[in-house]
């Protein structure tokens, strides 16, 4: 059991009050689940401040308190219990949580995956690449948390450090090889990733998202590349089409192995093909060459893919045991997923929401449709709200018709958010090119019913999300649920 006073020596305190020499039981940011013996890290939320629970957490016995800010409180509580006011408490409550756990991301290769677009993807052909070479393989992002048999849903992309540091600790006792990390911005910014030791981290691509957190786009990219500038890696794998990725290879002082389609780079491609059964073309690599088929649709997804494949040399993998990796994933929950009950149009369900992953969708999609390309999309509230004229353009330009409705319109009015989508929509098409249905149930059903022969149906923005949130609720909303029930209800009014 673990002393305060050691937990604290890489903390960088600005004063202390009371006993720090006691011994600690767990760490706690949640008042709510502070236990006898715990040390209670007030960290500031984006609703309310940690600070507000601290007598309530002594009060449940906490023997220790780390707060960031507030003289009056340190003197007022600090009679009871050890008090330490710090420059950071997020990076305190990671540094603790690292500590604490026996910092286990060392015991673990812990590969970071970062960018606006492809995280997901690019995890998922990673682990099965790590898998089909044998080794023992953990999953922490944006649908969910698995390891050992163990599935946890996701709360966010990246936890906070504190469960975090549990999970690495639960992997490594697991004696898990591997653990593959969405790195969302959020956690680069809230310091949620500090203290784990990464042995690769991975750069996809940067668009337009988050903008509602982060500000301007730069801001946005002074923190993805804080992985590759201000983490000990000892490898990087970098998309260099992108610009920002090129940027990040240049900077970085990790090992790196770029990738793309139109830079020169040490993973590239020639003889892309695709279809609606996936993806073929040959991958050309400091190893050698080598064919790769993917059940993936869509060009965006080559890069994944050569993400992927980098990612395998990085880590020692032989392309052979990367080629049977990336053939044996069929789908992504979410991602491009095709439904199929029999019907005679075709289609998807993808979890797209930003403007450079719908343009992405839907480029894919119209080089495989025969016909019409119809798509159904909203845009999330309390989030950037920069992007959904940009979006209903993008669905303007790509599709025959669109349906726009709602996604997750949280405290925001679903009728304001699909007005800014219908104004981008507006600049590009007519109309009779687009309708707006603000029940997602009723949006999907027109647009399985308006599919003839041969269209293409796109459902997008929710993907593998089981669920709506609304004001002043939260509903079931599966879209591959309601698909399959409206596509059997019009193959039965058929026959």
């Amino acid at each position: 059991m673990a002393k305060l006073r050691q937990l604290l020596k890489e903390v960088e305190m600005i004063e202390n009050v009371g006993n720090l020499d006691v011994n600690i039981s767990g760490i706690e940011y949640n008042s709510q689940n502070v236990n006898r013996g715990s040390v209670f890290v007030a960290i500031k939320g984006f609703q309310r401040n940690g600070t507000e629970f601290i007598e309530e957490a002594v009060e449940k016995g906490a023997v220790g308190v780390v707060l960031e800010e507030g003289t009056a409180m340190l003197n007022r509580i600090g009679a009871k219990t050890g008090v330490v006011v710090v420059k950071n408490s997020r990076k305190a409550l990671a540094s603790l949580s690292a500590d604490f756990f026996g910092n286990p991301s060392r015991e673990l290769d812990v590969v970071g995956i970062t960018g606006t677009n492809g995280k997901t993807t690019t995890a998922y052909l990673l682990e099965s690449i790590l898998q089909s070479a044998g080794r023992k393989t953990g999953i922490i992002g944006t649908i969910n948390y698995r390891f050992d048999g163990k599935v946890k849903p996701a709360v966010q992309t990246t936890p906070e450090s504190l469960d975090l540091q549990k999970m690495f600790r639960e992997m490594a006792d697991g004696k898990v090889d591997n653990c593959i990390l969405e790195v969302s911005s959020h956690s680069l910014t809230l310091d949620r990733v500090y203290k784990t030791d990464f042995s690769v981290g991975i750069f996809t691509n940067l668009t337009q998202d988050h903008l509602d957190f982060h500000l301007t786009e730069e801001d946005y990219f002074k923190a993805k590349e804080k992985l590759f500038l201000e983490y000990s890696l000892k490898k990087a794998v970098v998309n260099v089409d992108d610009p920002y990725g090129k940027m990040i290879s240049k900077k970085t002082s990790a090992e790196t192995i770029t990738i793309g389609i139109i830079e020169k780079s040490d993973v590239h491609t020639r003889n892309i093909e695709t279809s609606i059964n996936g993806i073929q073309f040959t991958a050309k690599t400091p190893k050698g060459e080598v064919q790769i088929v993917s059940g993936l649709m869509g060009r965006h997804n080559v890069y994944n893919i050569l993400c992927a494949i980098g990612t395998g040399l990085a880590l020692d993998i032989s392309l052979e045991e990367i080629k049977r990796g990336i053939g044996s994933l069929q789908n992504v929950p979410g991602r491009l997923e095709k439904i199929d009950e029999g019907q005679s149009f075709s289609v998807v369900v993808d979890y797209a929401h930003t403007e450079d992953a719908l343009k992405n969708l839907l480029k894919a999609v119209r080089e495989l449709t025969k016909k019409r390309l119809i798509l159904v999309f909203g845009c999330g509230g309390n989030r950037d709200k920069g992007k959904r004229q940009k979006m209903g353009k993008v669905a303007g330009e790509y599709s025959d018709y669109t349906i726009i409705t709602s996604d997750n319109p949280r405290n925001e009015e679903p009728a304001s958010i699909a007005s800014e989508i219908e104004q981008g929509i507006k600049k590009v098409a007519g109309s009779g090119k687009y309708s707006l249905i603000l029940d997602r149930m009723k949006a999907i059903r027109q647009a399985i019913n308006l599919a003839g022969e041969e269209d293409f149906v796109v459902i997008a923005g929710k993907g593998h999300e089981n669920y709506q949130l609304f004001k002043d609720r939260r509903i079931h909303f599966d879209d591959f649920e309601t698909v399959r029930k409206l596509i059997k209800e019009k193959l039965s009014m058929i026959n």
